[in-house]
């Protein structure tokens, strides 16, 4: 709750100093707001050419995508600092400072950067279009499958974040990790906001068990939009929410791994 606290101040010091450049970061907000926009405006025009992609109509569709752009973009204003500053973090020397502070490394740097007029955009077009969609699916949607997309959302922030930083901790043992995290954050990424069905299945597995971006959206949309077809889908669907805590765990003993190693700025 301490943190917490401290989280909501930092907050609001940084909207405070937005203020004082308004145009800068409500342009930034409009043009990332238009980017994504036209993003769902190009695949409602190709499902409506085409019917549907392997029978997932726009609206099917329209979840998909917004449950990977949602979580994606929580998870981008909570951690994408770890995974672009950590390397300049210890190249400079910063780092060091980090560790003398009476908070977690981590939470520290969850504190220092907010990249909200990158994300913020693309946050409020999603939700837009995702109410649309639940809007025009054809079944009643009960409190349960509420609570499950509730917790599909979570799950998909966590699984981001601790991919942020999974790919951040690649630092103390690499330099310049960022061609890595473009490479999954950028072509692997973008490839499930398709269903996973349309492509072959060492690409489904890959993105199940290898990079979870599956368990993202694609396994959760499974479950909501009722079309599961093996048990397979059916547990991993299930499933997600406690994959999702249990992958960031994972990234936590990763970061933490890497800390260890690190013998502070003289030795770099």
């Amino acid at each position: 709750m301490r943190f917490l606290r401290l989280y909501v101040t930092y907050i609001s010091i940084f909207l405070r100093t937005r203020r004082e450049n308004p145009f800068t970061f409500y342009a930034g907000v409009f043009a990332n707001f238009y980017s994504y926009f036209v993003t769902y405006t190009l695949l409602w025009a190709i499902t409506k050419s085409f019917g549907s992609i392997d029978g997932w109509n726009i609206a099917d569709i329209t979840i998909l995508l917004g449950l990977n752009v949602l979580a994606y973009s929580i998870s981008g204003v909570l951690f994408s600092y770890a995974v672009y500053q950590i390397d300049n973090e210890i190249i400079s020397g910063n780092l060091d400072s980090y560790l003398v502070r009476p908070m977690g490394i981590l939470q520290q740097m969850a504190s220092m950067s907010f990249v909200v007029d990158a994300f913020l955009g693309p946050i409020a077009v999603t939700v837009i279009f995702m109410a649309g969609a639940f809007c025009q699916i054809s079944y009643h949607m009960t409190v349960y499958s509420y609570m499950y997309l509730a917790a599909a959302i979570v799950s998909g922030i966590l699984i981001q974040s601790g991919t942020m930083i999974v790919l951040g901790s690649l630092s103390f043992w690499s330099v310049r990790p960022q061609k890595i995290a473009s490479i999954i954050f950028g072509e692997m990424h973008m490839l499930t906001n398709l269903p996973l069905s349309i492509f072959p299945e060492f690409i489904r597995r890959c993105f199940t068990y290898v990079v979870p971006w599956a368990i993202v959206n694609y396994y959760p949309s499974l479950i909501i939009l009722r079309k599961v077809e093996t048990n397979e889908e059916f547990v991993v669907g299930l499933l997600s929410p406690l994959m999702g805590v249990c992958f960031f765990v994972f990234s936590l003993y990763i970061f933490n791994l890497g800390l260890e190693r690190y013998a502070g700025s003289g030795s770099q």
